[in-house]
């Protein structure tokens, strides 16, 4: 009876002996942390087995130990701390930089940047991966097409590719005009400053051209002279107005009026001279047409004042007149009233 009761008791020891050392789940940690290869392949971990840890891809240990223990089926405390890799700043390179903003730390992006006048040739962005920064980039100088050469006229190109700021020189040949920029520059994107110009032929009249020139002259030639010449008055004009305008038509017909020869209706050329004379002569008598006028004025001033003058005196004189036969008629008729005054008394 004694070993029946005794039995159960030993199956309930050993049954909380195997609890006790139970063994440690597949472990699990943040991103930072992992399981080391080695660890990995082990299919269970038992009571007081070790498993190995280390830092993730794009992290390094920075301190603490690399292991951890299982303890009655609960795994020690991690303490190793990890940080991301910093990448560092890319190595230089001419004509480039770089927008570090974002950082130089594991994941981060910098962009790169060309100078003016510089073509990126490679990647725009690069990651800081664990390898170091991933892409290649590159700047090469700006690059234009020749341009092509024009007609009648010269390019001057100052090497076989033109390159960012090289300045192309045109000009034209003997008897044609350059129309647009006499020089383009090459620009930061590949493109010029402006267009190529073009050199256009000088023309010269031809004798069409002349004579039709030479007839359109004549003809407002001949309208001007209609349109200044005023006729000599007729006689029949003259005869009436005589008293009053005879200095005056003189005067104007002298400065205005232009009589055509003979020789002036023969050719337009004659015309022209004689029309240069006559304007020469219509000059020179206009000092003379002025002068007369200037003492007709004058000559008026003075008649007007003349006439006034008598005005005033023959309005003086009536005055006077008047003023003398009031005093006359009065002095006269008080004797008479006396007299009458006298009559009747006596």
């Amino acid at each position: 009876m004694t070993s029946v009761k005794v039995l159960p008791l030993l199956l309930l020891a050993l049954s909380m002996v195997s609890v006790g050392a139970a063994d440690c789940p597949f472990p699990f940690f943040n991103g930072k942390i992992v399981l080391s290869s080695e660890s990995l392949l082990k299919n269970s971990f038992p009571d007081s087995s070790e498993a190995l840890v280390e830092c993730a891809k794009g992290y390094e240990r920075e301190e603490g130990p690399t292991s951890i223990i299982c303890l009655n089926g609960v795994w020690s405390e991690v303490k190793l701390k990890c940080k991301k890799i910093d990448c560092g700043e890319p190595k230089p390179s001419l004509h480039m930089s770089y927008d570090t903003s974002e950082g130089t730390l594991f994941g981060a992006y910098i962009k790169t940047i060309c100078e003016t006048g510089y073509d990126l040739e490679g990647s725009s962005f690069r990651q800081c991966l664990v390898s170091g920064w991933s892409g290649k980039a590159e700047c090469i100088l700006t690059t234009c097409e020749v341009p092509d050469p024009i007609e009648n006229g010269v390019m001057i190109v100052p090497r076989a590719i033109p390159e960012f700021n090289d300045v192309i020189t045109f000009s034209c040949d003997d008897n044609y005009v350059l129309v647009g920029n006499s020089t383009i520059t090459c620009g930061e994107y590949g493109d010029y400053s402006s267009p190529p110009p073009t050199c256009i032929a000088i023309t010269t009249p031809t004798e069409e051209s002349t004579t039709t020139d030479k007839a359109t002259t004549t003809d407002m030639t001949t309208a001007s002279t209609r349109s200044h010449v005023i006729t000599t008055p007729t006689e029949e004009s003259t005869t009436t107005d005589k008293a009053t305008t005879t200095d005056m038509i003189s005067a104007s017909t002298r400065s205005h009026v232009i009589t055509p020869t003979e020789a002036s209706t023969t050719t337009t050329t004659d015309m022209t001279t004689d029309m240069t004379t006559a304007s020469t002569r219509s000059h020179d008598d206009l000092v003379g047409f002025v002068a007369p006028l200037t003492m007709k004025a004058s000559l008026a001033t003075t008649l007007i004042l003349t006439v006034l003058l008598i005005i005033a005196l023959i309005g003086f004189l009536i005055y006077r007149q008047l003023k003398y036969k009031g005093s006359y008629n009065t002095g006269e008729d008080l004797p008479t009233k006396e007299e009458l005054l006298h009559y009747q008394r006596v």
